[in-house]
């Protein structure tokens, strides 16, 4: 059996394919033609309003996606423009959205299974 090494550029371009796929499944539409029209909220406290084992199973499906502790965390937890300035873990404070984010996370690492 071969082990490879991704080297950085590669990761960071499967990153960026993957947080594009999250974003079509999540918004529904094409990352490249989204015109940004919310206006940033200020950042607020993360964890606030999700269980703690909402927020275990998101940080784990991540972590599955990413490959990578850190990675996973920085897409959990930063701000995004495109979601009104919230994190996806804000965002998962509604039980509706944080059934959404962990099907799509559930969808896109099936897909990275099947390739492999």
């Amino acid at each position: 059996m071969m082990i490879t090494v991704d080297s950085e550029p590669d990761r960071e371009a499967k990153l960026a394919e993957i947080v594009a796929k999250i974003r079509q499944i999540l918004v529904g539409d094409d990352p490249q033609g989204i015109v940004e029209t919310v206006t940033p909220e200020p950042p607020q406290p993360v964890l606030t309003g999700i269980s703690v084992g909402r927020a275990h199973r998101l940080t784990l499906l991540a972590n599955h996606v990413f490959g990578d502790e850190d990675n996973a965390c920085i897409w959990l937890t930063e701000p995004q423009e495109r979601f009104g300035g919230k994190s996806l873990m804000q965002l998962a404070e509604n039980p509706a959205v944080a059934d959404h984010i962990e099907e799509a996370l559930r969808r896109i690492h099936e897909e990275q299974i099947f390739k492999d």
